[in-house]
């Protein structure tokens, strides 16, 4: 019988969790047209108003842009006379709206040009830089653009998303919180419905990559309370709702996304469910169809037999160092397939469904020789690995992790580890 009140304080989150892959990955969908327009109330004044969306095939921050021929004017210059900002904020606004990501930023830098204190300006520089997947090059038009109005929940909203859906660090997620904290007040007093949805969308998202399932629905909520067709809000309210190991209520939302239009992380997330139910056929069936659906984010992963999977353990421990084969060795050490619900439901939050280990200490009150426990869970770690070699490197960091915990170290201290 576990000790929930021991257990709050010791049991630990695996830092490679499954389902923190998974949501950082879901952000990273293509923009259909649509979602990366910005909804134009007035672009002279309000800049983009629409999220930007995480782009898969996105350019690193870091990479070296490949040199490109002048850009034209954006507007021609008519009876001598140069455009007048409004008309380049409109005309840039179009130029977004359709996907031209190259003529809105040449409009905006020509806008910037002619007044350097456009909060717009800047605005629509940054949005066009993100979704050309210039991130760095993105972050800076934003700051420049909240250096003239901290409070511009249009721009703060785009950043979060910036933040939340491109970068995507724990450093990133809590700035992307502070971000949406400082856009709702001004939001709230405009009850601008649209931006108050992706606010607090964005701050769902944000909280559950953060391992905060439970604040996480709660802006969930808030967010499909202001548009109840939502995808992305009810999908995102479905992620927490597994995160909170209310698999049935979770299986509800994301089924209803699933039978109104093909969805593939709706099929993902119902396969990890029929899987905890034991169902391997619909598992394997909601697998497929996700992997169908989106090749790209759900690449192929075997599950390791058990004999297979013992192996490369085996192999593993035997590479491990003396200090850490030791803390194994004071420890009850095990193999199994999936995570315990009552492991899981032990702590506030509870611990995430995708980890990959546990480090289980002895209950409360156990005999003084009594020994703690490790466990690896091999289909979560399978499905974090598309090959045997990154299956060995799993296994490997998180018999590290865990043993780190042994030791006493925190979550903290093993990130700062790369564990």
């Amino acid at each position: 019988m576990l000790d929930t009140g021991a257990m709050t304080q010791t049991l630990h989150r695996c830092a490679a969790a499954l389902a923190l892959l998974f949501v950082f990955a879901c952000r990273k969908q293509p923009a259909t047209p649509a979602q990366a327009a910005p909804a134009q109330k007035s672009a002279a004044v309000g800049g983009p108003s629409a999220s930007v969306v995480r782009s898969s095939d996105a350019s690193p921050a870091d990479a070296r842009p490949t040199p490109q021929p002048p850009a034209a004017p954006c507007l021609d210059v008519v009876g001598g006379r140069e455009p007048a900002l409004p008309d380049l904020l409109e005309q840039a606004g179009r130029d977004f709206e359709k996907g031209r990501y190259d003529d809105a930023l040449e409009c905006a830098r020509e806008a910037t040009r002619i007044d350097g204190n456009s909060v717009a300006a800047h605005h629509f520089r940054g949005a066009a830089l993100a979704e050309m997947g210039h991130v760095e090059e993105a972050r800076t038009a934003y700051a420049r653009a909240l250096a003239l109005d901290p409070d511009d929940p249009e721009v703060l909203r785009s950043v979060a998303d910036l933040h939340v859906r491109r970068l995507g660090s724990r450093d990133d997620l809590e700035l992307a919180l502070q971000y949406v904290h400082r856009a709702l007040p001004r939001a709230l007093r405009g009850k601008d419905k649209p931006l108050l949805k992706e606010l607090y969308l964005l701050q769902a998202m944000a909280l559950d990559d953060l391992g905060r399932p439970g604040d996480a629905l709660n802006a969930a909520n808030r967010s499909i309370e202001h548009d109840p067709k939502d995808r992305e809000a009810r999908r995102e309210k479905g992620v927490a709702l597994f995160e909170l190991c209310r698999f049935d209520q979770s299986r509800t939302e994301l089924a209803k996304l699933a039978a109104e239009e093909p969805d593939a992380w709706a099929e993902h997330y119902l396969g990890l469910i029929a899987e905890r139910a034991q169902d391997d056929v619909a598992a394997a069936a909601h697998f497929a169809r996700a992997q169908k659906l989106d090749p790209d984010a759900f690449k192929a992963s075997a599950l390791a037999p058990n004999s297979v999977f013992q192996k490369i353990v085996q192999e593993e421990v035997d590479k491990l160092p003396t200090e850490i084969k030791q803390g194994l060795a004071r420890s009850n050490f095990a193999v199994e397939d999936l995570p315990e619900v009552s492991d899981l439901v032990a702590t506030d939050p509870p611990l995430s469904p995708g980890i990959l280990g546990l480090f289980r200490p002895p209950a409360e009150g156990a005999a003084t020789d009594a020994k703690p426990t490790i466990l690896l869970y091999r289909r979560n770690l399978s499905r974090a690995a598309h090959n045997e070699d990154e299956l060995h490197r799993e296994v490997r960091d998180t018999l590290m992790h865990e043993v780190g915990h042994l030791n006493g170290e925190d979550d903290e201290q093993l990130r700062d580890r790369g564990l």
